[in-house]
């Protein structure tokens, strides 16, 4: 019996600091490529509760959509993930906590290379648009949605507003060229 407790206590032990150990080791080195200011929570419009400068190294604790949680020295916060470069801290530091270490090496994030991140809104290609078809259903689908004018009043005078006349502007001398549309 005692020997069944005893195995049970190291094999919980021994899972623990394993855990413990592979922890520390899933946050991956980073360095900040430009000043940036680190924010309390992944989002613009969070407190900053600090400043990085450019050059600065740590470590990305968590990552959530374009966001990245760095710690560096005492100071952890959220900061735009195309602010930072991963894995570029020096390797082979000795103590343990760089990606160069056996330890991050086995437990810790692989490292890929030449991958390139995109944020924003992918445009339409050369080819994409050599390919387009003209869709007459589409084009009265979208009709369908638009309001009549005895809607768009009605609408307007529950919100509030009123018709407003706008005079254009005169075109100065000189100024070639059409105003209007070429139909």
């Amino acid at each position: 019996m005692q020997v069944i407790v005893r195995n049970s206590i190291f094999r919980l032990f021994a899972l623990s600091l394993l855990a413990g150990l592979a922890g520390s080791a899933w946050a991956e080195p980073v360095t900040v490529e430009r000043d940036s200011s680190l924010f309390a929570e992944p989002r613009a419009g969070a407190g900053v509760t600090g400043n990085l400068a450019k050059g600065t190294t740590g470590e990305a604790v968590a990552r959530q959509g374009a966001w990245v949680q760095v710690k560096s020295g005492t100071m952890t916060g959220w900061l735009y993930s195309f602010n930072v470069r991963f894995g570029a801290v020096t390797a082979g530091s000795g103590d343990g906590s760089g990606a160069g270490s056996a330890l991050g090496r086995v437990f810790g994030p692989r490292q890929r290379v030449n991958v390139t991140a995109t944020i924003g809104i992918r445009g339409l290609e050369e080819e994409d648009l050599k390919q387009a078809r003209f869709d007459g259903a589409q084009l009265r689908t979208l009709d369908g949605f638009a309001a009549t004018p005895e809607q768009a009043e009605t609408r307007a005078g529950v919100a509030g507003l009123s018709a407003t006349t706008v005079e254009y502007l005169s075109q100065p001398a000189g100024a070639g060229g059409s105003t209007g549309s070429s139909q």
